[in-house]
C-alpha cells in the first residue's frame, strides 16, 4: 500500500526542511508517538530504526552473554558479538510450529544478562500472549537481565495494544520494548525506530549516543503518519483479505508448507517441493520477483522462503509463477 499519503505530503511541501539540523530530542516525534503507544514521552528513545537501537543497547549495556531464540532477526546475535557477548540460543522447532519452549526459555535466563525477544517473531509470525510475556518478564526480573521485547511487527496486529508489554516497560527497569515506523508506515528508507523504557534507561542510552542520528524528513514523516487511524484501519482491512488469499495460493501448492503467521509476511516450508530456497529465489528473481531465501536463519537450513504479503496484483503474479515452475500450469 505505501505510506500513508499524509506523509508523502508532508515530505513534499517539507523538502525545504533539510537545510536545517533535526530536532536531537525528537520532542515533536516524542509527542506523536507517546499519544499513540499510551506513554509518555520521556519513556521514549528515537532511533535511526529499531536496529540502531538494539546495536546501542548491547554496546552501552554490555551484556557478557544474550539469550536469542531461533529462528528469529539475525541482528540481535550479530549485535551481541559485535559487542562482545556470548550468544545462547532457544530453538524454535519446526515440529512444534516454531513455537517458544517457554520453559526452556526461563530456564536459559540462568544463563544470560540480556535476552531478546522478537513479537511476532521474524521469519516465522508467532505472536506470544500477553500473559506469556508478562510470565517471561517477571522470570528475567527475578533473575537482573535485561529483557528487550521487539514488536517492530506488532502493528500489523488489530488488537496489538492488549498485547503490548509498551505500558510495563515504561515503569520498569531493566525491560525495554522496541517499535519501528518503518514496517506499518511502509517507511523503510528513512528508518525510524523507537524504544520503550523507564525514564532513568532513556536518559542514560540518550547521553551516548549520537544527538542527531535521525534525520528532520524521518521525525516529520513519523509524527503524521502515527495520526493517520484510516490508514490504520485500512492497513489491518487489506491485510486480513490478502493474506488469507496468500496462504490458500500457497497451502494449494504441491511441496509448499505455509506456516501461519500473525505479521505481514508468511513463511513457507518448501522441503517436500523438490526445490532449494536459494535457486527457487534466484528463479523467481529473473523474473523481478523477490523472496526471502531464509537459509542463513539457523535451523531453516535451504528449505523455507519467507514471502511478503503485497496489494493483490503482486500476489497473483508471485502465485502464477509458482504454479507454473511447481504443476505447469
Amino acid at each position: 500500500m505505501g505510506p500513508p499519503a499524509c506523509v508523502l505530503q508532508t515530505l513534499a511541501k517539507n523538502l525545504e526542511a533539510v537545510r536545517r539540523y533535526p530536532d536531537p530530542s525528537n520532542l515533536e516525534l516524542k509527542r506523536s508517538l507517546a499519544d499513540y503507544l499510551g506513554v509518555e514521552p520521556d519513556n521514549l528513545l528515537i532511533g535511526n530504526g529499531a536496529t540502531e537501537i538494539i546495536y546501542s543497547l548491547c554496546f552501552l549495556l554490555r551484556p557478557r552473554s544474550v539469550l536469542v531464540p531461533q529462528p528469529t532477526f539475525s541482528e540481535y546475535a550479530r549485535a551481541a558479538e559485535a559487542a562482545g557477548a556470548q550468544v545462547l540460543s532457544c530453538p524454535l522447532l519446526p515440529t512444534q510450529g516454531f513455537r517458544l519452549d517457554i520453559d526452556a526459555y526461563c530456564r536459559l535466563l540462568e544463563q544470560a544478562d540480556m535476552a531478546f525477544l522478537c513479537n511476532p517473531n521474524n521469519p516465522t509470525g508467532n505472536l506470544l500472549s500477553y500473559a506469556t510475556l508478562y510470565h517471561i518478564w517477571q522470570e528475567s526480573r527475578r533473575r537482573g537481565v535485561w529483557l528487550i521485547v521487539d514488536e517492530s511487527f506488532i502493528d500489523f496486529v488489530e488488537n496489538w495494544p492488549e498485547l503490548s508489554l509498551a505500558r510495563v516497560a515504561a515503569g520498569e527497569e531493566k525491560l525495554i520494548v522496541l517499535r519501528s515506523l518503518t514496517k506499518f508506515f511502509a517507511l523503510p528508507g528513512l528508518r525510524l525506530g523507537a524504544g520503550i523504557a523507564a525514564p532513568r534507561v532513556i536518559k542514560y542510552v540518550e547521553a551516548r549516543c549520537d544527538p542527531w542520528r535521525v534525520n528532520i524528513l524521518a521525525q516529520l514523516a513519523g509524527a503524521v503518519a502515527l495520526k493517520d487511524k484510516e490508514f490504520q484501519a485500512r492497513t489491518w482491512k487489506w491485510l486480513k483479505a490478502e493474506k488469507a488469499y496468500l496462504f490458500e495460493g500457497l497451502a494449494s501448492l504441491p511441496g509448499f508448507y505455509p506456516h501461519s503467521s500473525e505479521a505481514n509476511f508468511i513463511l513457507v516450508d518448501m522441503s517436500l517441493s523438490g526445490w532449494g530456497s536459494a535457486e527457487l529465489t534466484e528463479t523467481l528473481a529473473r523474473q523481478k520477483v523477490l523472496v526471502r531465501d531464509c537459509s542463513n536463519f539457523p535451523g531453516l537450513k535451504g528449505e523455507y522462503v519467507r514471502v511478503a504479503v503485497k496489494e493483490r496484483e503482486a500476489n497473483a503474479v508471485l502465485l502464477k509463477l509458482l504454479r507454473k515452475l511447481f504443476t505447469g500450469e
